[in-house]
């Protein structure tokens, strides 16, 4: 997946950054953007909300989460079984979490703030 130059914006003083098209998000389902070389992100959406989290699952750093089982707000890693709340990130069984980040939705798009 090419990087793109992406569109940008400030929201109540935080940059964020266009990551795709509210469509693209749906219930039941991940959606993988890559932001930068930095931030391979997974989008879902839970009761209509988006939601954002790192796609690298932390127990073997692959980057799936967004092709994982979602059921019940949460995602299971397709590789490891870990599972993770997609609204806090906090793995379901203890162990280490997922980074969230902060999403909005406007005018059709989705847009995440991720530190620069």
């Amino acid at each position: 997946m090419p990087l793109i130059d992406r569109e940008h914006r400030i929201v109540d003083g935080r940059r964020y950054t266009y990551a795709c098209r509210s469509v693209d998000v749906v219930e039941r389902r991940g959606f993988r953007v890559e932001i930068d070389i930095e931030h391979d992100l997974a989008f879902f959406r839970v009761e209509g909300i988006a939601f954002c989290v790192t796609n690298i699952c932390p127990h073997k750093r692959e980057a799936k989460m967004y092709d994982g089982f979602v059921a019940d707000a949460t995602v299971t890693c397709p590789f490891h079984a870990w599972r993770f709340d997609i609204r806090t990130g906090k793995n379901v069984s203890g162990q280490a979490g997922l980074c969230t980040f902060d999403v909005i939705e406007q005018e059709g798009k989705i847009w995440v703030s991720v530190p620069e």
